[in-house]
């Protein structure tokens, strides 16, 4: 019967296991009782701190309360004073803006039609500096013959001077002949 004694043992560890967890819950419940007595000597600051703590946090209660205050007014009148001119403002400058564009575009096109015009304006003056350097040859041309004419005309007087007078030949008959030509040397003082 082996079995019997085996049901002993088991029941005498369960008891023993019993019995220790109650030894250790007895111990837990006299250091909380230790526990209880020290905060029962200490709760009396405790209570004291919490009731300043109390008081300080309805004091800044009543403070943020009267600062919400001033804020609501401060925004009924920041409302007022502000919107409706923000309104005035934001239509304002719709109208500055949609005058703007129209001065883009119309600049534009007028930009188109003053480029065309600066490029007809470049080719005539381009044709006309052209123009220029053709007349300014022409007349370095012109400069160039009028000072040869001179000189020719200086070599003719000299030329003149180095021929020797001759006198002038009789008169031919008036009846068929033209009027004589006179000499071109013969030239009246």
């Amino acid at each position: 019967m082996t079995v019997i004694p085996g049901l002993v043992r088991r029941a005498a560890a369960e008891a023993e296991r019993h019995l220790r967890e109650g030894v250790g819950l007895l111990v837990r419940v006299g250091r909380d009782l230790e526990r209880s007595a020290e905060l029962g000597r200490v709760l009396p600051s405790y209570i004291e701190r919490v009731a300043i703590l109390e008081q300080a946090v309805r004091d800044q209660d009543t403070e943020l309360r009267t600062i919400r205050t001033e804020l609501d007014s401060l925004v009924v009148q920041l409302n007022d004073r502000l919107l409706p001119r923000i309104d005035e403002r934001m239509d304002d400058t719709e109208r500055d803006l949609a005058a703007v564009a129209t001065s883009m575009i119309r600049t534009g096109r007028d930009t188109v039609g003053h480029r065309t015009r600066l490029e007809a304006a470049e080719r005539r003056l381009a044709e006309l500096r052209t123009k220029i350097a053709q007349l300014e040859q022409r007349t370095g041309l012109w400069r160039d013959l009028q000072s040869t004419v001179a000189r020719f005309g200086d070599d003719l007087d000299a030329m003149r001077a180095r021929i020797p007078l001759r006198a002038a030949e009789p008169p031919a008959p008036a009846d068929a002949s033209p009027a004589p030509v006179q000499n071109i040397t013969d030239r009246p003082a």
